[in-house]
């Protein structure tokens, strides 16, 4: 947990309420102590099969922890997800959540990149233990990916970045 006059931030904490809430422990929750202002982040990664049905379950997951830190802290809460499948696809309320974040869209294309990246090392993993030799379905996948990564690369080539998932956290 980091917390100053300005805010309060914690990453993958429970958080305490009055009553029992299931699902307490939010990937990332910023309370802003002087705008009042709470911010729950989940963050998922899955695949296109799952993409929306992933965001929905993690607004409905979090609406009464939402409900009941607005309660206790007297503030105006908000459920911002960062979404995406394994292969950087978004669903279209992408946009406004990393707009909500602060994110500028070079900073989204990056993390995209990366979970390319992370992709393409998964696949590779399990192809050198010898997993599902042969498939020709994964073999095109990998290829795809590899692909995407070395033009994302291209793009950033010379650039260095810090990744920070809040920006609006004023430290």
């Amino acid at each position: 947990m980091m917390s100053n006059d300005n805010s309060e931030i914690r990453v993958d904490t429970r958080i305490s309420t009055d009553i029992k809430v299931n699902h307490n422990k939010p990937d990332i929750f910023v309370l802003e102590k002087k705008n009042k202002e709470i911010l729950i982040v989940e963050v998922g990664i899955t695949n296109q099969d799952l993409l929306t049905i992933v965001e929905n379950e993690k607004l409905r997951k979090y609406d009464l922890i939402a409900n009941e830190l607005g309660i206790i802290y007297k503030s105006k809460t908000k459920i911002i997800l960062y979404v995406m499948t394994y292969d950087g696809v978004v669903t279209t309320y992408h946009k406004k959540y990393i707009k909500e974040l602060g994110i500028q869209p070079s900073l989204d294309a990056y993390i995209q990149s990366l979970v390319l990246k992370k992709t393409l090392e998964s696949i590779s993993l399990e192809r050198r233990r010898g997993h599902d030799q042969g498939d020709a379905g994964e073999v095109e996948v990998e290829r795809t990916v590899e692909k995407l990564i070395v033009q994302t690369i291209n793009i950033w080539k010379g650039k260095q970045w810090t990744l920070l998932i809040i920006t609006r956290a004023k430290y």
